[in-house]
């Protein structure tokens, strides 16, 4: 099945998280740490905007990695500066719904980090699914 640019429209989800500095431990971003909830099989996630609001306090810098369905990850993003007024987007500019930016296939996940002690960092993931 092909989706038309409507079909896209129609499915397109918007989800934030905090993304917490743990240590340097890795926060997924579907989920919890104790419980990731990772993308189901036989199902595409095409994540097609990143937001990432400064925490307006000091320069933090994120990273995000992919999880991948073996157990390692894979560095996607990283490091990104965001100063405390600021408001970083990934694509930077305008955004494509039909051009994702990363794409996560079942048991997959998308950690961040935070590299600041104490800190968290509030971060938009728009995204769409397909299930195959």
């Amino acid at each position: 099945m092909v989706l038309q640019k409507e079909d896209i429209w129609e499915r397109l989800k918007t989800e934030s998280k905090w993304i917490p500095e743990q240590s340097q431990t890795r926060t997924p971003f579907w989920g919890t740490i104790a419980t990731p909830v990772n993308i189901p099989e036989r199902q595409f996630r095409f994540i097609v905007g990143i937001w990432i609001s400064g925490t307006m306090g000091a320069t933090t810098c994120v990273q995000f990695e992919k999880y991948e369905e073996d157990g390692s990850y894979t560095m996607k993003f990283s490091p990104i500066p965001v100063a405390p007024a600021d408001f970083r987007q990934i694509p930077k500019g305008s955004l494509s719904i039909v051009d994702p930016i990363l794409t996560l296939e079942g048991g997959t996940n998308l950690y961040g980090n935070v590299d600041l002690a104490g800190a968290s960092i509030n971060v938009t993931v728009e995204y769409w699914d397909w299930d195959i």
